[in-house]
């Protein structure tokens, strides 16, 4: 896809991934409608992506809200045109053992980092299908195709992604429209930061946090290429690689690996 006056809406674009994506694809010539809650920095980054010469809009959204994910799409669309690539990076982690987590914590982190990117997916599909193009990117977590102590409730929503994707691809491929997952290990954002503040400080010994204009650069790469599943970094694709084809021996490593970091926030 050549991204040059294509429309992409990209959700969580206020900080991190989010907001390196949206002026990544700003600097591809990509007109942008940008969701997130907190308004005044998405404010700022629809300002900044404006500056690069394309057209932006930002939208208050709640992804928690079927009502609110369509109308962004639908205001996207009515403002800039049909959307060619929707970008699904709303999401937050909280981490916690199981037998400690709070069950509503789980449910709010499902709704939003899953049940968010389904309610934007159904919005924009209507609009891919009828003019047979489109690429959907799903920003999803190595957490989602492994699991450790403490990552249970928020690795199971990225899971989801990865399954949603992959079911996606399947059924939308025929019909012009591409779907990709890019799993991305820890990142150096604000999001790692909460999430992991207080929790596991050995996490970065684990792999070294990429920047988050990497994660960036590796989504605009899926939305250009439509390829399936990128996994950032390549290191940690090596790993996952390893789990895919020695699943047993690789559980027994990820237990020592679990063990160590649940061992870290203690």
């Amino acid at each position: 896809m050549q991204l040059s006056g294509k429309t992409a809406l990209v959700t969580g674009a206020s900080s991190g991934i989010g907001r390196a994506t949206a002026l990544a694809l700003a600097a591809e010539g990509c007109n942008l409608a940008l969701a997130a809650r907190r308004v005044e920095r998405l404010d700022e980054v629809a300002a900044t992506c404006r500056d690069k010469g394309v057209r932006c809009i930002a939208v208050r959204t709640d992804v928690r809200s079927r009502e609110e994910c369509h109308g962004f799409v639908s205001g996207a669309a009515e403002s800039l045109g049909p959307p060619d690539i929707l970008v699904n990076n709303a999401g937050y982690a909280i981490l916690d053992d199981i037998a400690e987590a709070s069950m509503e914590t789980a449910e709010d982190m499902m709704q939003t980092n899953y049940f968010g990117a389904l309610y934007c997916i159904e919005a924009a599909l209507p609009h891919m299908i009828e003019r047979g193009s489109g690429a959907i990117v799903n920003v999803a977590s190595i957490t989602g195709l492994m699991g450790y102590a403490s990552m249970g409730a928020y690795g199971a929503t990225k899971a989801a992604m990865v399954i949603l994707s992959e079911a996606l691809r399947s059924e939308l491929l025929q019909k012009g429209i591409r779907v990709s997952v890019v799993c991305p290990g820890t990142t150096d954002t604000e999001f790692f930061e909460t999430a992991l503040a207080g929790k596991m400080p050995a996490a970065s010994r684990l792999a070294l946090a990429i920047p988050a204009e990497r994660v960036a650069r590796t989504i605009v790469r899926a939305a250009r290429t439509g390829g399936y599943r990128f996994i950032v970094p390549w290191t940690t694709g090596l790993y996952i690689r390893f789990k895919e084809f020695m699943p047993v021996t690789a559980h027994a490593l990820f237990r020592v690996v679990s063990g160590w970091l649940g061992g870290a926030k203690r």
